[in-house]
């Protein structure tokens, strides 16, 4: 059965009545508007793969900017994942994640080659021409908040292992001979990372050691504690 709908501008799904869903597209944009009252979702895509080779995606997003002047400061975005608790209620447990990525083996492994990530960031070449930039980055963390955290802790990366398996790392970096420094503080004036420089002699009274791995071998970075 084939079923052609054209000249609307507005789809509305009542299913069992319970929820609500609208479809809606105006100007080439199309809007999904749903209000569930019982599932965990709002939309589900399953897919279930045959193909042993290359790569596939659940759901592919690409996003090609074509500008319409000369110049452009557009912010283009491949996807946007946006969660808020609304205005006037409260929560007093669970969490609000943006983005959420999990990956998990229910089968069997057996390659010295895989690589198992729940997140995937990736610059890739594509031989355009980088003029003058501010920063090219694979990930980027920032906060735009204002308030002032007084009950807990605020932290811009928060990593926690609530499992059972001993990892090697918490980060493992394959440099492959062009990353030239391990981080950069750009401490301008900000006294709260880095003091102020001295090149007296110094002598620790109490520090820690933190456990590194150097090129196979076990090294330390010492932590002083005045």
């Amino acid at each position: 059965m084939t079923l052609d709908v054209t000249n609307f501008d507005r789809l509305m799904l009542d299913g069992d009545g319970s929820g609500q869903t609208q479809l809606q597209t105006k100007d080439g944009v199309v809007k999904f508007h749903n209000r569930p009252t019982t599932d965990a979702y709002v939309l589900e895509v399953k897919s279930e793969v045959t193909s042993v080779a290359g790569t596939h995606f659940g759901i592919e997003t690409t996003v090609d900017h074509h500008p319409s002047t000369a110049a452009s400061a557009l912010g283009a975005r491949g996807t946007g994942s946006i969660c808020r608790l609304a205005s006037g209620h409260t929560m007093t447990g669970g969490s609000l994640v943006g983005g959420y990525s999990q990956v998990s083996n229910i089968g069997t492994q057996n390659g010295a080659g895989i690589i198992d990530a729940a997140h995937y960031c990736l610059i890739e070449e594509g031989g355009g021409t980088f003029t003058a930039v501010e920063h090219v980055a694979a990930l980027w963390l920032d906060s735009h908040l204002d308030q002032t955290i007084t009950a807990g802790k605020s932290s811009f990366a928060y990593i926690s292992n609530n499992g059972d398996t001993t990892f090697d790392n918490v980060f493992y970096i394959y440099a492959g001979d062009h990353i030239t420094n391990l981080f950069t503080i750009d401490a301008l004036g900000d006294t709260g990372i880095v003091s102020a420089a001295t090149t007296a002699d110094y002598t620790f009274t109490k520090y820690y050691r933190i456990k590194v791995n150097v090129n196979g071998e076990t090294a330390y970075l010492i932590a002083d504690v005045p």
